[in-house]
């Protein structure tokens, strides 16, 4: 599905480019838990929203074969 709960090992958030250790993976991608938070708590009028949505863009989704 492409979802999975926490890292065991550090990796780089899509969205704030730091190193965190918990988080979700979509696509195989790290959202730590405090920009998930923050992506949540975003009214869709405010100006992180654009931003958050500019580096969800960049989200590399791979295709499977079927």
């Amino acid at each position: 599905m492409g979802l999975a709960a926490h890292s065991c090992t550090g990796e780089i958030c899509v969205i704030c480019g730091e190193i965190k250790y918990k988080g979700i993976h979509v696509c195989n991608q790290l959202i730590c838990d405090t920009c998930q938070k923050d992506i949540v708590h975003t009214d869709v009028t405010d100006e992180k929203y654009r931003y958050f949505i500019s580096q969800l863009s960049k989200l590399k989704v791979k295709e499977t074969k079927q």
